[in-house]
């Protein structure tokens, strides 16, 4: 009946897909736009005196440091800031949060009020009430506090309850709020004057030629071809924008150079002598110089760049925090002697302010950010190319009682630090599964172990990855790896949640190897809930819907479709896309465990049920994630699901026992729908379920016979 009704049922499905989509659009889309707003405009609703109650004025913003003042008379009662305007630390989304941070003169927070974010377990999930209620804790702790997420222990770090399911969002906003805070203190309040963790020897210094700085790594060499800004445009608005051409003709973009110069041996080799004592003396103590020099099309300062001012395409990051760099009009006025420094299109020499924390000792990152824009009408995109720097800490004295209460890991290093042991249980069951798929025929010659062993895992999945670890990928995280493309990649944007990242790196891996099917068929937690569903259909006798392969191969194209309008969204909207990406049943079914408003879990369920009559219809048909995955799939480099000649023809009998429906009448594996249960090399593998395997045995059996009828006779 399904096969001379398929078109009707591909109606039914797509339906169902629109039905998600509006269904997630209507009840969540409006009201998150609304608040947002009137969150941001929180001096014109005067919110802020929820921090400052007994506040008679808010003063005038302090453009220079970012604050706003906060008085009762004449009396200074603290200072309002904006986090934004101070650190970038992204969420799980890859999106930073902004919130507002109250502190009075003695450094204890007065509040903070959340402005905006794009966390998507909060704004489609837990709702944010959870959020909300995280931030009251900061109210009455000091700047000083060593504040940590986790439960209290012994110790003079001071912990405040976490959210349970968003632990890597509450982190980045715990790192959000404290460091923000610790600049705004730094920066105004008395005993909070910033401690370096590495000071520079002075007394030694060896003379090095140019070469051999950059042998040892004392210079950073970064070369960028206009094929890598390029790439970096490809698939936005902007290109096909050519700003800069190829003026030379060799493909070089830009070509250049930067150095710690605080260094004797940097500093003195690359300016001479005269320069570099100048240069300690306009820098004072405890402020720090970077070199940068460049030749090629494009500039790192730009035709508009101002001297003495901060340049707008390079930026330094240390530990997750931007650190400013301002130019110091070094060779404005005076003759260069450097026998380097004047050997370039441009050379300049920045200042890195000791109030900003920067620790010479320790890793830092310069980029390169380049932009484009079709006009003044038109948004204006930025690619970002990143190079690491570090010097050997033989160049430094170290401060052994350094107070390390106000130096903090990254966020995702504090995440990993707390997550230890899942990430060893994940990576070693992530081994086992290398071994199963490595040792699939000896195995599966073995069906009650195999079907025993690939049921235990499945349940691992479901338990262990998707309710506990959180472990369930998602088409959103396409979104950031698109969105990364344009804005510049950064590591630390994936390692905020180690499961995901060590599931993606896995997964990213084997797509190369063998195909999607090592995620769809044994680490995507929804993907077991609906096995689980088929089961219990067999279990019920309850018949299955017979699709026939045509209408099959058709309906496969649905979540195809569906990638391609969310990847689009994203690049327009990354919050429509995320509101958008609620067809995926993953958030209800395995993030809140189906605790959510009826919509969703209505919808879950019905993918649920569906399941009871077609196999893993929502792997088939609609997961726009297993779209992504089957198209990087294609690329896959071996094909290890053995078939026999009589596969296909005349046999049919893995086709019909293929639940996936990934095995076409000739008996060929389709990678890109597989999901590698390995069912079918089951039957492979033995001669009692095997059809062709079962007729060589036959005859075998009728050979043998035959010559002991022989044998008796003489």
């Amino acid at each position: 009946m399904f096969a001379k009704n398929g078109l009707a049922h591909t109606l039914w499905l797509t339906g169902l897909l629109i039905f998600a989509l509006l269904s997630a659009f209507t009840v969540h889309a409006a009201p998150d736009e609304e608040s947002q707003e009137l969150r941001a405009n929180w001096q014109a609703t005067e919110s802020w005196r929820d921090l400052f109650p007994t506040a008679s004025e808010l003063g005038e913003k302090d453009t220079a440091l970012g604050i706003w003042p906060v008085f009762r008379g004449a009396a200074l009662l603290g200072y309002l800031f904006e986090s934004n305007d101070f650190v970038a630390i992204p969420g799980f989304s890859g999106e930073v949060v902004n919130v507002l941070v109250g502190i009075d003169t003695q450094g204890i927070f007065k509040g903070v009020k959340l402005l905006k974010h794009h966390e998507p377990i909060f704004l489609h999930g837990l709702g944010e009430p959870p959020l909300l209620e995280f931030l009251q804790q900061y109210k009455g702790l000091s700047v000083a506090d060593n504040i940590k997420v986790g439960k209290q222990r012994a110790g003079a770090n001071v912990y405040i309850d976490g959210i349970t399911k968003a632990t890597a969002s509450v982190v980045a906003v715990n790192e959000t709020v404290l460091l923000s805070a610790l600049k705004v203190a730094r920066e105004t309040l008395e005993g909070f004057e910033p401690r370096a963790i590495a000071t520079v020897k002075t007394g030694e210094f060896h003379p090095l030629s140019w070469d051999e700085m950059l042998q040892r790594g004392y210079i950073q060499h970064v070369r960028i071809a206009h094929d890598e800004v390029a790439a970096a445009f490809a698939g936005t608005a902007v290109e096909n924008l050519n700003d800069v051409a190829d003026e030379n003709g060799d493909g070089i973009f830009i070509e250049f150079y930067y150095c710690y110069l605080n260094v004797p041996d940097i500093g003195k080799n690359l300016l001479g002598e005269t320069d570099y004592a100048r240069l300690l003396r306009e820098l004072g103590p405890g402020n720090h110089a970077v070199a940068v020099m460049a030749d090629g099309d494009y500039s790192f300062v730009g035709e508009d760049f101002v001297p003495g001012s901060v340049p707008d395409r390079l930026a330094v990051h240390q530990q997750e925090l931007p650190i400013e760099i301002r130019d110091m009009n070094f060779y404005d006025y005076d003759e260069v002697n450097s026998p380097y420094m004047g050997n370039f299109d441009t050379s300049k020499i920045f200042r890195i302010k000791s109030q900003s924390d920067f620790d010479p000792g320790a890793p830092w990152e310069l980029s390169l950010v380049v932009s484009r824009s079709r006009g003044m009408l038109f948004e204006t995109l930025s690619a970002s190319f990143p190079s690491n720097y570090q010097l050997p800490a033989t160049f430094f004295v170290y401060n052994e009682n350094v107070d390390d209460e106000l130096k903090r890991d990254a966020p995702w290093v504090i995440i990993w630090k707390g997550r230890f042991w899942e990430v060893v249980v994940l990576s070693l069951s992530l081994v086992l599964l290398t071994a199963i798929m490595v040792f699939q025929h000896r195995l599966s010659r073995y069906p009650k172990l195999f079907h025993r062993l690939r049921w235990g895992f499945l349940w691992f999945t479901l338990i262990f990855i998707g309710w506990y670890a959180q472990g369930q990928l998602s088409v959103v995280n396409i979104f950031t790896i698109f969105q990364a493309m344009i804005s510049g990649f950064r590591w630390s944007d994936y390692l905020i949640d180690p499961m995901l990242f060590i599931l993606w790196i896995y997964v990213f891996i084997s797509l190369f190897i063998i195909g999607r099917g090592l995620f769809c068929g044994w680490l995507c937690p929804f993907g077991v809930l609906q096995e689980m569903a088929s089961c219990i259909a067999k279990k019920l006798n309850i018949r299955q819907w017979k699709i026939s392969y045509r209408v099959h191969t058709r309906l496969w194209l649905v979540k195809y479709v569906v990638l391609i309008l969310l990847v689009g969204i994203s690049f327009y909207s990354l919050t429509a896309a995320e509101i958008l990406s609620e067809v995926e049943p993953f958030k209800t079914a395995i993030t809140l465990v189906f605790v959510r408003s009826w919509p969703f879990v209505l919808y879950a369920v019905g993918l649920l049920v569906l399941s009871l009559f077609v196999h893993k219809a929502y792997c088939r048909y609609l997961c726009p994630l297993g779209a992504g995955l089957a198209i990087l799939g294609w690329f896959h480099r071996f094909e290890w699901l053995t078939r026999r000649s009589e596969c296909g023809s005349p046999c049919q009998l893995c086709k019909h026992k293929c639940e996936i429906a990934a095995i076409t009448p000739q008996g060929k594996v389709d990678y890109n729908e597989c999901i590698q249960c390995l069912e079918c090399i089951v039957y492979y593998n033995n001669d009692d379920l095997c059809p062709p395997l079962i007729n060589q045995k036959k005859r075998g059996q009728s050979t043998e016979n035959i010559v002991q009828v022989i044998d008796l006779k003489q």
